[in-house]
């Protein structure tokens, strides 16, 4: 019987382990890619914050301290110290309790709401949502927890629901057509209960955290989201 000797390179080749390796190589090129894509959108990221965004909220930030600077102080209220918002400190705004706005409080929204939508048309190109956000304390009438939460959620909500009202009812913003159509699509009212309480050496400063918020997001904002999402899909 006749023996039949094969080199290697005689040998069949195996046509799953090519496709294997050509698999592999695939994943390997796809998996880089996709590193490559997660870079680029983190310094995408980087860069529209620093050389956008910053300007963007630190203009607004200028010419609102400009506007207020004389009453910031009477009103208690504080600019661009947290943030791209006005803060209304005093939990004098509201009864106990109640939803309903004081007649202080009245008094300095009429001052302070058609000169504020004045800074905002000059600056409404960058922005997307002015949020009026209400808050209250940890403090509750009720033993159970859950309850206590959800009624300060309706109350912190009625609170900046009203305010919005009682905003844009006042005249120089209903005779002013570019505000109210400006506010009907970017003007939004947010009651979150205590979720966000003002803490001071690990104990809830409670008047603190009985306030009203008017908080600008820019559409910078926006675009940084957007690109979370993509980083956090992979779908850019």
């Amino acid at each position: 019987m006749r023996r039949v000797w094969r080199t290697s390179q005689d040998q069949p080749m195996n046509p799953f382990k090519e496709h294997t390796n050509d698999e592999d190589h695939w994943m390997s090129v796809s998996d880089m890619m996709a590193g490559l894509m997660m870079v680029f959108l983190f310094i995408a990221i980087i860069y529209i914050r620093n050389y956008f965004d910053t300007d963007v909220s630190e203009q607004i930030c200028a010419d609102l301290q400009q506007e207020f600077k004389q009453d910031a102080q009477r009103w208690d209220m504080s600019i661009c110290e947290h943030g791209l918002l006005i803060r209304f400190k005093s939990d004098g705004n509201f009864a106990v309790g109640s939803a309903k706005l004081s007649n202080n409080f009245k008094v300095i929204l009429g001052d302070f709401f058609p000169r504020f939508m004045g800074v905002i048309s000059q600056h409404k190109h960058n922005i997307s949502e002015l949020r009026i956000e209400g808050h209250t304390d940890s403090q509750s009438r009720y033993n159970n927890q859950l309850e206590g939460y959800l009624y300060n959620t309706k109350l912190s909500q009625d609170r900046s629901r009203n305010v919005m009202e009682y905003g844009l009812n006042l005249d120089p913003i209903i005779l002013n057509k570019e505000y109210l159509n400006w506010a009907y699509s970017h003007i939004t009212a947010h009651g979150l209960s205590y979720s966000q309480r003002i803490m001071v050496d690990n104990k809830e400063d409670y008047a603190a955290s009985r306030r009203v918020e008017f908080r600008l997001r820019t559409k910078t904002e926006d675009k940084l989201i957007d690109l979370a999402n993509q980083l956090t899909t992979g779908n850019p």
